[in-house]
């Protein structure tokens, strides 16, 4: 009941400065939704500090996905309006997006590695030792150290070759 009165009043305004700005509804909807799973997370994680109106957080997020995938489409035809909304939270709202972003990316290609890499890989990035890795994966040090190696290069060379890792 909540959630649907929040949508109907706030997706037009955001449908609106989508339209002004190179998009339609389709992609007005779906940034919408976007920026309402982003507020959800962050009001999960414990993670949001609201300094205006969450109708005002949930817009500046709309905006803000909006404008990165206008820079994705090379296409930054801007009618921005004053809405009240600062420079900081601009910001932090951005470098939320793109670590989201960032995040995805690594899982993507993580997640296309084989599963003796990824089972690697996901106990050097907890912080284990070469000499714990070597025993659980039940090699020697000296390959656990070459596997490991490899294993993040191959990551690290997808990862590179993606276009939007350029774009990030």
């Amino acid at each position: 009941m909540i959630l649907t009165a929040f949508y109907r009043n706030n997706l037009p305004k955001i449908t609106n400065f989508i339209l002004k700005n190179s998009g339609n509804e389709a992609d007005a909807e779906d940034v919408f939704q976007d920026a309402l799973v982003l507020t959800y997370q962050k009001l999960r994680d414990d993670d949001l500090s609201l300094e205006c109106a969450l109708a005002t957080y949930v817009f500046a997020v709309s905006r803000n996905l909006w404008m990165n995938t206008l820079r994705k489409r090379r296409k930054i035809l801007l009618n921005d309006e004053f809405l009240g909304i600062s420079e900081d939270l601009n910001e932090s709202i951005l470098e939320t997006i793109f670590v989201k972003e960032r995040q995805f990316l690594f899982q993507k290609y993580f997640l296309k590695l084989g599963e003796r890499c990824q089972e690697v890989l996901l106990h050097f990035f907890s912080g284990k030792s070469m000499v714990e890795i070597s025993k659980l994966m039940g090699y020697s040090e000296g390959y656990t150290r070459k596997k490991k190696f490899e294993c993040k290069k191959h990551l690290t060379e997808t990862i590179a070759k993606d276009p939007i890792f350029h774009e990030l």
